[in-house]
């Protein structure tokens, strides 16, 4: 199911609440309308979007369709592509899922990735999740510090020459939000609170000028052409809503796939939005099945493009092949 630059064009602005050739044509001045009509019909024949009405018809999108969508690359890479805007439709289709529907939606296949249930994590096993995650977490963030100068400062409390203080408490930061976390899990195992969130957040952004609780200003993200909400009090609403659609489903790999995806696209804290989500799916998953997962397997550049492929086109697909790769490999 490929989709060509033209025919993503019309996507997003489907997904910005275009939903009319008209519409799009009043913002895409530089294609002509046949192109536009020629696309909404490739959109709607590959159940992206449903066709209402005859004359002028309006434009619904097929989520569960769009959810599992795989955009490539060369799409995300485009730097021409059109300005993206929360989906707040997204969202509200998400809420009025019932567990079973939701579950349905983000299916895995059970007999490829199947979850073992260990009473505990092991003392070798927290401490080499700790050292990885903290490590690659950081890593993706742009932090300097090597797997060994990691290892050597969460067990040795050497810090690593020529690095900075801001990444040595990066690194801190990630070791002491793992520790809260399995001091804390029942926080993490039924009926999540907003509250556990920013604290896992406080915890990560200890120290670095990250101010704690919802951002208060506009955020951009690089690379990105997708513009969070900035109005708090819709921050700490939608907030509330992602945790809502969390807790609905009990299924573990479910919670943490949604965690992984909703936190970063949501962008509710002014910096440290995808490390706060990283650590809540661990939360997650460490609470449920005893089991966390490090991303060393993922390449920075394709973790990137699975995000830009959610916060732009509202796909999970990419994050979803990512999270049961890191599991699997486990």
């Amino acid at each position: 199911m490929n989709l060509n630059k033209n025919t993503s064009y019309v996507l997003i602005h489907i997904l910005n609440g275009n939903n009319t050739s008209k519409k799009i044509s009043e913002q895409l001045r530089n294609v002509n309308i046949r192109s536009i009509q020629r696309a909404l019909i490739r959109l709607t024949d590959l159940g992206l979007l449903t066709r209402i009405g005859t004359n002028h018809p309006n434009y619904s999108i097929n989520y569960e369709v769009l959810l599992d969508l795989n955009i490539s690359d060369k799409l995300l890479e485009n730097e021409n592509r059109p300005k993206s805007m929360f989906n707040h439709e997204l969202i509200e289709w998400l809420t009025k899922l019932s567990t079973k529907e939701l579950e349905l939606l983000l299916k895995i296949d059970d007999d490829k990735l199947v979850f073992k249930h260990p009473n505990k994590m092991t003392a070798k096993e927290l401490e080499y999740l700790t050292i990885e995650l903290s490590w690659k977490s950081s890593a993706l963030e742009g932090n300097t510090y090597t797997l060994l100068d990691t290892q050597l400062l969460l067990l040795e409390g050497i810090k690593a020459k020529n690095r900075t203080e801001f990444e040595t408490q990066m690194i801190l930061n990630h070791k002491d939000a793992i520790a809260f976390i399995v001091e804390n899990k029942e926080l993490f195992s039924n009926n999540i609170k907003f509250r556990t969130v920013e604290e896992l957040h406080r915890i990560i952004g200890k120290n670095l000028g990250i101010e704690s609780g919802i951002r208060k200003q506009i955020v951009r993200i690089t690379a990105s052409n997708y513009e969070p909400l900035s109005n708090p009090h819709q921050l700490r609403e939608n907030g509330d809503y992602i945790l809502e659609i969390i807790n609905r489903t009990t299924n573990s790999y479910i919670k943490a796939l949604l965690a992984l995806s909703l936190i970063p696209y949501l962008q509710i804290f002014e910096d440290g939005n995808k490390r706060t989500g990283r650590m809540f799916a661990n939360a997650i998953l460490i609470s449920h099945i005893n089991k966390g997962f490090s991303l060393r397997q993922t390449d920075a550049k394709k973790l990137a493009i699975a995000y830009l492929a959610f916060y732009e086109f509202n796909s999970i697909h990419a994050l979803n092949k990512i999270l049961k790769t890191e599991l699997q490999s486990n």
